[in-house]
């Protein structure tokens, strides 16, 4: 078709006017409405199919593209989405087929190996059963030999240790002994000034130390009882180290610069410390440095130990020094209850109940150590001699009596440990202390000062001072005028005495027995009474 401006024919012709573009564009625009309308037919039509809400007329529609030609036929179209549905779903089923199919493989082969499992556990438990048959058959016999194997073994190895245990406690009671023969201690009688025998025990070389009671110590002289407290001493500290026990009060022994024995409390003993000698220390004002004072502080902390000796008779240190005093009653207090502490553990078990039966260290020494009232000497039995009754549990024969043996507890060995249960509660219930002790001895000892009021001599003495008396009248004169009232002469005796004493203690010409001196706060005339 020609335009009629232009006069071009056709579409494809250059344009050259409006018309002919507006031609141009008018066939797309129809091409595009009618995609659009069979778009819309065409989705209608899928939604009707996909719902089943459109009827069979509408099925058979057909579209015709922009030539007129038939486009698509929609009953063939929906036989492609059922064809293609049911494609998926047939792809399903299979799929799902498989894994079943897998899956019933997978417990095949399960149930397979459970079954052979269960085959051999029942093989097994067959086997099992079998061989407890064979176990448990004549159990009861059996079972009773072997009760009896391990009893005999039993009986055997508490039998060997008894044995040893007893030539321990047989080398214990040899070597104690010994050193109570070696040490000199003995018992002797002698008769007093009133005709009555009385025991003494005596220690040291040559037999020639008393060992005083605690309770006769006002009448000692100072190198005499230390020598005999270190005596005892010593001979304590060995006892126990042969018998392998720990006395509750630690005895220190004299070694290099420590002179004299000493003893600490049982709170502080066994610390481990080095203590020096008492006195030995520098006193505060010897040095202000920092040293020193570091030095002060450690020795404030170490713990204080009592002595065991004595520079004066008793009585002066009582009144000069009461600190050293108490601290040397203290020590002997403890020196006695570690002997008698030491007998308890040895068998001496209630022999101990008033303080006074602890101030005879020398008769509780001597009973321990050399008569050994409670040593043991028969031998523990063979237990393996006698028929061993199968139906009841054989019993470890005792070793330990009532009360124990010489040498039996100890701290050295575990039979017959000195701290287990058994022998703790076998020796508690000692209601004696070393406190308790050291109060009734400081009473006792104040008491018997205080009823000291009379110089004692003999006739001898007594006899010799008649003689001074009589040599010397003008110096009985004087004293005589001195004083006020009647005078017998004995004040200048007493006075004389006196002067003695306090200048060093010096002995008189002719004394060979003993003074009582009881000091007064006045100046009252003192008595002389011959015995």
């Amino acid at each position: 078709m020609e335009c009629d401006i232009c006069g071009t024919a056709g579409s494809t012709a250059p344009l050259h006017c409006i018309t002919c573009a507006r031609s141009y564009l008018e066939e797309p625009r129809v091409n595009l409405a009618r995609a659009l309308i069979d778009k819309d037919g065409v989705e209608k039509h899928a939604k009707a199919v996909i719902e089943g809400s459109e009827d069979k007329e509408s099925q058979h529609v057909s579209l015709v593209d922009s030539k007129g030609g038939l486009l698509v036929d929609r009953q063939e179209c929906t036989n492609n989405i059922e064809l293609q549905r049911t494609k998926a779903e047939t792809a399903e089923i299979n799929e799902r087929l498989g894994l079943i199919a897998e899956q019933a493989n997978l417990l095949r082969d399960q149930m397979e190996a459970t079954r052979k499992q269960i085959e051999a556990q029942r093989i097994s438990n067959a086997q099992r059963r079998s061989d407890l048959s064979s176990a448990t058959y004549g159990i009861d016999s059996r079972r009773a030999n072997e009760l009896d194997k391990v009893q005999q073994h039993l009986k055997r190895m508490d039998y060997k240790s008894d044995k040893v245990h007893h030539d321990t406690m047989e080398m214990r009671t040899y070597l104690c002994s010994t050193a109570a023969r070696l040490a000199g201690l003995k018992m002797t009688k002698r008769k007093t000034k009133d005709g009555s025998i009385k025991e003494m025990y005596i220690i040291g070389p040559g037999s020639r130390i008393r060992i005083y009671d605690l309770r006769d110590m006002n009448d000692a002289l100072p190198d005499l009882l230390s020598a005999s407290l270190g005596s005892v001493a010593q001979l304590l500290v060995r006892a126990a180290g042969y018998l392998g026990v720990r006395l509750p009060s630690e005895i220190t022994l004299p070694h290099n610069d420590y002179p004299q024995p000493t003893i600490f409390s049982p709170a502080s003993s066994y610390q481990g410390k080095k203590v020096p000698f008492p006195g030995s220390t520098p006193s505060h004002s010897s040095s202000n440095s920092p040293e020193a004072s570091r030095t002060l502080d450690m020795q404030r902390q170490l713990p204080k130990p009592r002595m065991l000796f004595l520079d004066r008779p008793l009585n002066h240190l009582a009144a000069e020094d009461p600190p050293a005093y108490s601290s040397f009653i203290e020590g002997v207090s403890l020196l006695a209850y570690n002997v008698a502490w030491l007998c308890r553990s040895q068998g001496m078990k209630d022999q101990f109940k008033q303080w006074e039966d602890v101030c005879s260290m020398g008769r509780n020494l001597h009973r321990l150590l050399v008569l050994q009232e409670t040593r043991l000497p028969q031998r523990p039995e063979n237990p393996l001699d006698k028929d061993i009754a199968p139906a009841k549990p054989s019993s470890k024969v005792p070793l330990r009596k009532t009360p124990v043996g010489f040498g039996e507890l100890s701290h050295a060995t575990s039979h017959s440990f000195l701290s287990n249960a058994e022998n703790a509660q076998y020796l508690s219930g000692w209601g004696l202390t070393p406190t308790k002790i050291t109060d009734e001895l400081k009473t006792y000892l104040y008491t018997e000062q205080q009823a000291q009021e009379w110089d004692k001599l003999d006739k001898k003495e007594w006899e010799d001072m008649e003689n001074i008396m009589a040599d010397d009248p003008v110096l009985i004169g004087e004293k005589r005028r001195e004083n006020t009232g009647t005078d017998d002469g004995c004040s200048y005796l007493a006075s004389t005495i006196t002067q003695k004493t306090d200048a060093g203690d010096e002995k008189q010409k002719g004394v060979n027995g003993w003074t009582r001196v009881k000091s007064r706060n006045d100046d009252a005339t003192k008595k002389v009474i011959p015995e």
